[in-house]
This record gives structure tokens, sequence and C-alpha cells, in this order.
């Protein structure tokens, strides 16, 4: 079914996309890159790894940071839809997908941003929905190739 050649492609389209996740996670002033185009990275030696589980200094019902945070359900929704070109098992889809996330927001801490467990829940939640659209679609997709035979 996949080539290798097809494989080693859609690998680095794998790459390339994390990349950009890594430059926007990760970069000083998210809105300067955005809209002047600066990857600034500035790395902090001592990040404050009590942050990682604040849970209550949020705005939630601002409609940026929710915004905010439906972006980041959407990248990983993207990166979840990516893997699963060369990952047959959801599982490993799931399991590799957290994993980036959990990598992300852990490396936003030396990077001068703020990382975040519960950004790392909203990325799962993108992954989440992505696994749970993918199976409906293929639980639909076998339910109309059964009636096609009767």
């Amino acid at each position: 079914m996949f080539t290798k050649e097809g494989v080693t492609l859609r690998a680095a389209g794998i790459i390339v996309y994390m990349g950009l996740l890594f430059c926007l996670t990760c970069t000083e002033n998210l809105q300067a890159l955005l809209n002047n185009h600066i990857l600034i990275f500035k790395l902090d030696r001592e990040p404050d790894f009590g942050s990682f589980f604040n849970f209550t200094d949020y705005p939630f019902k601002s409609p940026a940071y929710i915004q905010q945070k439906l972006s980041h359900a959407l990248c990983f929704f993207w990166l979840a839809f990516t893997y699963k070109w060369v990952f047959r098992k959801l599982s490993t889809v799931f399991i590799y997908s957290v994993c980036f996330a959990f990598f992300t927001e852990v490396a936003q801490l030396f990077f001068s941003r703020t990382g975040s467990l519960l950004d790392v829940a909203y990325d799962t939640v993108g992954v989440i929905v992505f696994i749970t659209l993918f199976v409906v679609g293929r639980v639909t997709n076998s339910k109309k190739s059964l009636n096609s035979y009767t």
C-alpha cells in the first residue's frame, strides 16, 4: 500500500510540520513572527517549572484566549492527521502526538515562554477529535460498503 518513497516523503512532511510547530511555540514573540516574520529565540537557562502546573491564572472566558486554545487543538489535530500518513495504528498516532505536545510545552519554558500542562490538554483535545472523526468515518464507510452488497 505504501511505497518506501511515499513513506519517506510523508515523514519529511511531518518533520517540516513539527519544525513549524516548534518555531511557533518557542519563538519569544509570536506576534513578531506572524506580523513581521521575525523569528526570535531567547534561551532561559533557569525556567520556572512551577508555572507548568499553574491552572488558575488564565482568562478562560476571553475570546482571544479561546481562539488561541482552539488554535492549539487545530494544530495538533493536523499533526495527528499527518502522523496517520505514516503510522497505521491510532494508538501510535495518539502517543506520538501527545508526546510532541508535552515536548513543545516543556521546551517553551526554556525559550522565555509560558509552557503549560493545561496547553498539553488543549493539544490532546485536537488529537482526540482527529481520532474520533477518523474512527467515525471508517465505521460509516464500512457500513456503506456493507449496505452496497445487500
